[in-house]
This record gives C-alpha cells, structure tokens and sequence, in this order.
C-alpha cells in the first residue's frame, strides 16, 4: 500500500500493538537539566502524535520501562507483549548491542513470525558496532533493508545526531519520523484486513473505572486503557470523553462506579473542561463521586496518579503530594503513585493480578518467592503550616513498597488505621506540637526536631511514650529515607530496598 493510498484511506478503526525494543541507557536524560526527554522517551511521544495525526490512534506503542538483568528470567509479560505484537521496533545503537535482553526480544519475535524480518522497524539512533556478532534473525532483518536513520554522516566522517541533548535538527528528525509512522499506518492495515485476528484474553469479570482526563492526559488514558483491557479488564467509561452536560455526566459517571472495583484518577495541570450546567471540572467531578461511592459502599479503592513529570517537560518537575492537595489531599483508601504512565500500567496490572489469585486462593509467581513486608501506613504530619514542606518532602522521600504513606498537613483531621507517624519539626511552637501530639494519640509519633523555630524548647522537649531525636536535615533521597525508617525501627533492616 502506498503512502497515497494511506492517506486516502479509512483508518479511523485500525490499531495493534508495536512493540519498541531500546536500551534504557538511551533513554538517559542529561544530567541538571530536567527540561529535556530522554531519547526514547521523546520519540514514543512524537511517533504517538504521528500515528494518531494519520487516523491511527489506536495503536498501542508498547515501552516496556523496567529493567531486566540477565540473571532474571524472560519475563511472561514480554513474552505475551511480542506474542500480540503485529511490528516490531528495534531502536538501534551501541547501548542496545550490549543488551542481552535487546538480541532476545529479536529473537523470539523471529521465533513467532515467518514473516518477521517483514514486520521489523529498523531505527537507528546510531549504527551498530562492527564486528559485533549477531543472532540469525536480527542478520537477517538488518540485510534486508537499510531502516530510518537519525542521524547523519559528514563528509569528514563526523556523526551528527539529529537528537542530542534536546532537539538539534528538526526538520531532518521530523521527516524521519512522519516516514516511520505511514509505514506503521500501511502495515496495520494490512494486518487488519488479514483473517484470524488474536484471541482475545480470558475475561476477568472485573471492572476498572479510569477517570476520563484533561487533554494533556488522553494519551495516557489510553494507554492504560490499551493494556488494562489486553489483561482482561473491563474499563469504565468505554471513551476518554463524558457526556457534554452536567446531569448526563453525572450519572454516566455513577453508573460505571457502581460496577467497577476501583478507580484511577489521572491528575495532571489542567482539569478539563465543565460540562454544559455543571460548576465541577470533569476531573473533580469523578473523585467527587469516586469519594461518595466509598462512604455510601465501604472500602473503594482509589488510584490517584499525580505524575512528576508530564509530557511538557520545561515546566519542570512536580511535587505529586501538592497535586493531591489541591484536590482536597488524600482520603481513606486513596493511594498516590508518581511515576511514569508505562511503569503506573505494569504497577497496576500486577497489583489487580495479585488481589485476583489471590480471591481465588491460587498461588501466583509472587507466592513462590521469598515472601515481603506488607506496606505498612506510615503518616507524617505537620504541627505548623511552615511545616507543611517538611512533610512534602519528607512523604516523598520514603515512598516506597514498604510504605504506605499519608500526609497530614496542619489543620487536617487525623486519618485512622495508620500503625505508626512521624512528625517533622522545624518552626512549629510547643503549643502546636503538644496539640498535633494530643490529636494522634494512641499513636505515639516519633518526632524528628530539625533547625529552626524555638530551640530552647526543642532541647527541652519530652513526652512520656514518644521518642524524640534531632536531625540536621531530612534524607535527600529515597535510600536514605529507607535508612531512617530501619534506623527508627519501623521498618526492619532486611526489608525491601525501595530506593
């Protein structure tokens, strides 16, 4: 099918999965400056914004963020993912040479697909090392043809790459790519016109509500509705859009909530629009309803996703527990997760597989390893409102598979079932420390006295039950926060290291 005959036709309906293979190292951001993707990361956003500019927006462009070490076994995830694959994409450079796991992806897919050398996309950040030897099937699919090239020779034999840093040459990186995405729009449908389609996965029965997004957000709303629904989840709503009026959309929303067992809040910068005759945002109108649906039914687990960092990202990075706030803070059984979208779908797959055998009383992959803590509900808790930083921060800091944590902020009511708090204190007064104390008992919080405020009373300190000790600073990262915890005694020292 030519590019003509792409452009012309119908392909609003056609999608599949495109599995990119790539080493993490390229995908490196440069150090101290935030405002630049990784290389990778870069090009998944600007080959999505083809695909779906060419009518394809169904396509699912699988990037697998996790690192696999070569002393793990080939994970069943990647192995289904290139099983469902209907292209490849192999995002080639020296780093993605000294990859074992890289020539394995190749391998299989050859090992699936006669007809795989075919169905390959050759990228090349940069050409492969000579000399280096190479399994059958990648040979054979890097004779056939020459793939898309990002970078360009000089006549004196200097490299210039068209993504360096930032975007260097973008006429020439932007031609590249929009050649890219009309061969994956030619092949995509083409295969949707052969017979046999992959099965669908088994049904789990089970319903998941993925909030409808701002804009800024439907790429990975979708995402997530792509790999939920390959793992046999229904997701609620079927679109990423609600009704245009208020009463419509609202009741479209209770409807969905009432059949799912959780829900995914998906909080970025801008909170869409309002629909006709309501006053709430789309956004703040389903954690509303998302919150009432668990004081009117119990225990309904929310997933608050409040990514660090968004797609734009010279906006600089963003503290996910002040998103949270502006939303009313976190509620009982809410829970937040930060990270990148490709690593909050693996995280939540895993968990809904986990509670699933584990309601049937089958024993999963988990169940055969050594067995970890359950995350344990850690509170951290402001006496002062110049102290609420210290619990952004510090929350932050000890995130963690151990950890389950709540921010208290000053003037917030305390949330039960936490089994153990922590109180930074830095300019709060005695007065305010002696209250937040009162106000979390029978817990008795360990309070960490930091520089500033009061001194005197800080040296003079002392509560019967309640350990005290004076820190120069907070931890600066995730390690050192796991190292506090163990130091403090709530966490024991052969834990998970959540660093």
């Amino acid at each position: 099918m030519t590019e003509q005959e792409v452009a012309g036709h119908d392909v609003a309906k056609f999608g599949g999965t495109v599995f990119i293979s790539y080493a993490r190292a390229d995908d490196e951001r440069p150090p101290f400056d935030d405002a630049v993707q990784g290389w990778v990361t870069f090009f998944w956003h600007q080959l999505r914004f083809e695909l779906t500019n060419a009518g394809v927006h169904q396509a699912d462009l699988w990037l697998d963020r996790y690192e696999i070490e070569p002393a793990e076994d080939f994970t069943k995830k990647i192995e289904a993912a290139l099983h469902d694959a209907k292209l490849l994409i192999l995002i080639l450079s020296p780093n993605w040479a000294q990859r074992p796991w890289c020539l394995r992806e190749v391998t299989h897919f050859a090992e699936l697909r006669s007809d795989a050398a075919q169905k390959t996309v050759i990228v090349k950040k940069l050409d492969l090392p000579p000399g280096i030897n190479l399994p059958p099937g990648l040979k054979e699919i890097l004779e056939s043809r020459e793939g898309y090239k990002f970078f360009a020779k000089e006549p004196t034999g200097d490299i210039t790459e068209f993504y360096w840093r930032g975007l260097q040459d973008q006429k020439a990186y932007y031609g590249v790519l929009l050649k890219i995405a009309r061969w994956i729009a030619s092949q995509l449908i083409l295969n949707e016109a052969l017979p046999s389609p992959p099965l669908a996965p088994p049904s789990k029965g089970k319903a998941i509500y993925l909030a409808a997004p701002a804009d800024e957000l439907r790429d990975a709303w979708q995402r997530l509705a792509n790999d939920l629904e390959g793992s046999g989840y229904e997701v609620l709503p079927a679109k990423d859009r609600l009704p245009d009026t208020a009463q419509a959309a609202e009741t479209a929303v209770r409807d969905a909530l009432a059949k799912a067992i959780l829900s995914v809040h998906l909080l970025g910068d801008s909170e869409g629009v309002k629909p006709e005759g309501g006053e709430e945002t789309v956004v703040r109108l389903q954690l509303r309803l998302a919150r009432e649906r668990e004081s009117a039914a119990g225990v309904f687990g929310r997933i608050l996703w409040a990514p660090k960092w968004l797609a734009d990202r010279s906006k600089g990075k963003r503290d996910p527990f002040q998103v949270v706030q502006r939303f009313g803070g976190l509620g009982p059984g809410e829970e937040v997760y930060a990270e990148e979208v490709t690593d909050l779908s693996q995280w939540l797959r895993g968990r809904l597989d986990r509670e699933e055998e584990k309601r049937r009383g089958a024993p999963s992959d988990k169940d055969m390893r050594p067995s970890s803590p359950e995350a344990r509900p850690l509170l951290i808790a402001s006496a002062d409102p110049d102290d609420d930083e210290l619990v952004t921060a510090l929350a932050n800091r000890l995130q963690s598979p151990e950890t389950k944590i709540h921010p208290l902020f000053a003037g917030d009511t305390p949330v039960p079932g936490q089994s153990a708090a922590i109180v930074p204190w830095g300019k709060a007064d005695h007065s305010a420390i002696s209250s937040l104390l009162a106000a979390l008992e029978p817990l008795k919080p360990i309070v960490l006295r930091l520089p500033g405020g009061d001194e005197a009373a800080k040296r003079r300190f002392f509560r019967e039950g309640i350990y005290s000790e004076r820190v120069d600073a907070l931890p600066t990262d995730r390690k050192s926060g796991r190292d506090l915890l163990v130091r403090l005694e709530i966490l024991p020292s052969n834990g998970i290291n959540g660093a």
